[in-house]
């Protein structure tokens, strides 16, 4: 009985093919490993202090990926600060670079003007308030924390609802380099007082180095009152 030539070449064609699939590598852990590594590529870049959240979304194509090695070393291309936005990441393999770009978005906390400012005014608590959300086209520069806002010194007008940048902030100086200062040191429930003089210009929270009466240089906190607390260790 004779075997039709079509069926002969569809079992051969069958039998040499198992071998090529089973040798396809597992493309979507592939991608999902790179993808775990670019979050971790942006997460140092993001103040510990922040509610930030970024996400990267991989925007090379199928050639470009397919041109990886299987651990590429990562970089972000430039010095660009920006938060969101296209970016290039540089995957290294080996002597040869490849050029990978993506889209990086960002989620988090910022801080607005809860009314009208007028400009020099001094921001106090009650002139700002946080809101939350896409800081995609919010402008550079977006000011996280509240204690780096108020006691500060406006540039110029600033009207309800619009984000505080640190370009409008002046440092609002509570102490200057040269001038006297009034110690408190607290040693084991003990509340010494007493003076020396400034060495650097210091707001309020900022770490002030003082020299005292007797040539020693100490460090402490400035007050809001405008005293510098020395904490002794015990």
């Amino acid at each position: 009985m004779k075997i039709p030539l079509v069926k002969i070449f569809a079992t051969a064609l069958a039998c040499c093919s198992l071998p090529l699939i089973a040798s396809v590598p597992d493309t979507p852990s592939a991608i999902e490993r790179l993808q775990t590594r670019l979050d971790a590529l942006l997460s140092p870049q993001v103040e510990v202090n922040t509610d930030i959240v970024r996400t990267v979304e991989l925007l090379a194509t199928p050639q470009q990926l397919a041109a990886l090695c299987e651990n590429p070393e990562l970089r972000l291309a430039g010095h660009d600060t920006r938060l969101t936005g296209k970016r290039t990441v540089i995957a290294n393999c080996g002597k040869r670079n490849h050029y990978l770009p993506v889209r990086i978005s960002a989620q988090g906390s910022w801080w607005v003007a809860a009314h009208d400012l007028a400009g020099g005014d001094i921001i106090q608590p009650g002139d700002i308030k946080r809101v939350t959300g896409n800081l995609e086209g919010q402008p550079l520069g977006l000011v996280f924390e509240a204690n780096e806002i108020v006691g500060q010194r406006l540039t110029r007008g600033l009207a309800l609802g619009k984000p505080l940048v640190q370009s409008q902030l002046r440092q609002q100086w509570r102490l200057r380099s040269g001038q006297t200062v009034d110690l408190v040191t607290t040693s084991a429930g003990l509340r010494i007082r007493s003076q020396g003089k400034a060495m650097n210009n210091a707001a309020v929270n900022d770490t002030l180095k003082v020299r005292l009466n007797n040539g020693r240089t100490i460090n402490g906190k400035v007050n809001e009152d405008g005293q510098v607390t020395i904490f002794l260790q015990q």
